[in-house]
């Protein structure tokens, strides 16, 4: 109980000012926000190899689809499959996405030499200096997944992070509210682009790819909104006071993100696979329709969930919801201080029962 009444002191407390956090050298002023903005390009990389390689070919593969009569001696399971039927346009498009997404990989995959050099420096530089040892944690995590080193924390006596513009801030519930402040209203508009997206896909359904310049928006849309949710959602929840309860408060925004890198590493992995077989086999047939399937049913669930993404926003930012909210937040609030006011009077009893009986004693 003491610890719960501290740290609610402790939150209630001003902001803490200060041009940095103790014992920042000159490299580590220099360093920290380069890594900033190289996790900033490595989240936007993973965004464009998504498009090239998981949205452009689902919309493509949108345009015909062909039924494949099952050869001699097959499986029944195989009866029906589907498989994409391409022009020549069609197809070369697909190729050159397929290419240029492979440069991308092959620069995110330099990029990510970056982050862990750092993680490399920063082991050894807590080896020889005890004085940075625990300084930045969960640095070899951010080496599996670099963009996460956008929430990197330096402790001290208390925590920090640095964030564009603002510098070097303590983690704490101001904090908070002034990056959800910050975040409202560009990401507001950024869930309303998902109303243009939807609609040229709900319009001209497979004729899009008739229309490049459409096309384009369409593409460009959907990997800004996906970068847009990813940035916000690792961001906010490197300050969240619990990492689990903001997960299930914003289970909507992690669905959105995590569900097309699952398409995506599921495409990779049979492409993968297909390089080494040839394409006319009905196994390898099976195997890409499926991932044909999947991926449009992913990208169709993502795109309804950002759409149900957006009705909470708008909602948010209604005056009589955010009333509510508040009003909400007040009585949760007085309950847990009745509850806390109810433990502090039975401690105060059981300490004052304790002291009569050693006077009785």
């Amino acid at each position: 109980m003491a610890e719960r009444v501290h740290d609610d002191r402790s939150n209630s407390a001003p902001p803490v000012a200060s041009n940095g956090p103790p014992q920042v050298d000159a490299l580590d002023a220099w360093l920290v926000p380069i890594m900033f903005y190289a996790a900033v390009v490595f989240l936007g990389l993973i965004a464009a190899i998504m498009v090239l390689w998981v949205d452009i070919p689902r919309v493509v593969e949108m345009a015909e689809v062909i039924e494949v009569p099952a050869a001699g001696g097959t499986s029944s399971d195989d009866m029906g499959l589907l498989a994409p039927h391409l022009t020549p346009e069609e197809r070369r498009l697909e190729e050159r996405a397929f290419a240029l997404g492979w440069k991308v990989l092959y620069v995110l995959i330099a990029l990510w030499a970056m982050f862990i050099l750092e993680q490399v420096y920063r082991w050894v530089r807590s080896r020889l200096d005890p004085r940075f040892a625990g300084r930045t944690t969960h640095g070899w995590v951010y080496c599996l997944f670099p963009p996460l080193r956008l929430g990197a924390h330096r402790h001290g006596d208390v925590e920090w992070i640095w964030l564009p513009v603002l510098g070097w801030q303590v983690v704490d519930r101001h904090l908070r509210r002034k990056l959800e402040r910050i975040f409202s209203i560009p990401m507001f508009w950024i869930a309303l682009m998902i109303l243009p997206v939807l609609g040229l896909q709900f319009y001209f359904k497979h004729r899009i790819i008739d229309h490049p310049i459409l096309r384009s928006i369409l593409h460009v849309g959907t990997g800004v909104i996906w970068f847009a949710f990813a940035m916000e959602f690792i961001v906010m929840i490197s300050v969240a006071k619990s990492k689990l309860r903001y997960c299930k408060e914003h289970w909507l925004d992690l669905a959105i993100i995590v569900l097309p890198l699952v398409s995506f590493l599921r495409s990779v992995r049979v492409l993968q696979a297909m390089r080494f077989v040839p394409a006319t086999q009905l196994q390898q047939l099976s195997k890409a329709a499926r991932v044909y399937r999947m991926r449009g049913v992913v990208m169709r669930a993502v795109r309804a969930m950002m759409l149900l993404e957006l009705a909470e926003r708008v909602l948010r930012t209604s005056p009589h919801k955010r009333l509510e909210r508040l009003e909400q937040l007040r009585r949760e609030k007085l309950i847990e201080l009745e509850d806390l006011d109810a433990e502090i009077a039975a401690v105060r009893a059981k300490l004052a029962a304790e002291a009569e009986g050693e006077t009785a004693g």
